[in-house]
């Protein structure tokens, strides 16, 4: 298995966003490039731990039979002695995937937080139903009409 590929279905495992990193081609296509300048700066970053976790996934994940992406696959992967060893890193997955930030800082409340430079693309603003602060595609004035029902 290649990083870029260990990569997404990691992300997919630690995030819940199996449909748009996994499951649907479509969004899977779009995500790739994210995916990849994610992992360069995860990487950057945690030049040691970051390839430790992403090996831990791949001795996992690339079993024969391949598992299926899911809750037993996680709970797999949190026992192991690398995932225990590189926790933060797995939840700056988490935050880079979420709000495309992260901090490099373990046990600092006022660390910085990292650019991952796609935050229009964060996937909180699905999660709170709203468009990123400062970013819209609306028309000037969409504010002002009430908003069609959530499907």
């Amino acid at each position: 298995m290649d990083d870029e590929t260990a990569f997404i279905e990691l992300s997919a495992l630690l995030t819940g966003l199996y449909d748009q990193l996994v499951n649907d081609q479509e969004d899977r296509a779009l995500n790739g490039p994210i995916a990849r300048e994610y992992a360069r700066r995860l990487l950057g970053t945690f030049p040691g731990k970051f390839p430790e976790l992403l090996n831990a996934y791949k001795s996992l994940a690339e079993a024969d039979p391949k598992p299926p992406i899911d809750d037993n696959l996680l709970a797999d992967l949190r026992k192991t002695e690398a995932f225990k060893n590189n926790e933060f890193v797995a939840i700056q997955i988490v935050n880079i995937w979420y709000f495309s930030q992260f901090t490099a800082v373990e046990n600092d409340p006022h660390a910085p937080h990292l650019d991952g430079g796609f935050f229009e693309r964060g996937h909180v603003w699905s999660v709170i139903k709203a468009h990123p602060i400062g970013f819209s595609d609306q028309p000037h004035g969409y504010w002002t009409q009430e908003p069609r029902p959530a499907h």
